[in-house]
């Protein structure tokens, strides 16, 4: 059986007082419901790499971004122009947390089921 933590940002203020509750998969017992499972999985797999190619055209962006500052700030000794080059958009990593909900919603449909761990 795995065991998944179901923190969410917002309980992120109770992390830091005490821990988060874990949870453990209980999967159903059915193949039925094994292979419905089967199915969270590659669609949480697929989302992922959903994830992973936003995020790398977000990249890409940046990263032209970083460029045409880094190139604004060397083209200018005065230090009142160089306040006027543009700064890059900062991005964040692949946020997963979207996949993670999805499977969680699928696994409970295909009868599976979590129990909070003592």
């Amino acid at each position: 059986m795995l065991s998944r933590s179901l923190c969410s940002p917002v309980v992120a203020l109770l992390t830091l007082l005490g821990g988060c509750t874990q949870y453990r998969e209980v999967p159903p017992q059915t193949a039925e419901g094994q292979a419905c499972v089967q199915q969270c999985n590659q669609t949480q797999r697929a989302c992922e790499r959903q994830e992973d190619e936003s995020y790398q055209g977000f990249k890409v962006i940046y990263d032209s971004q970083n460029q045409g500052y880094q190139n604004c700030l060397h083209a200018t000794e005065d230090p009142n122009l160089k306040t006027l080059c543009p700064k890059p958009t900062a991005i964040d990593g692949p946020d997963y947390r979207i996949c993670a909900e999805v499977y969680k919603n699928c696994f409970v449909k295909c009868g599976g089921r979590y129990e909070k761990v003592e």
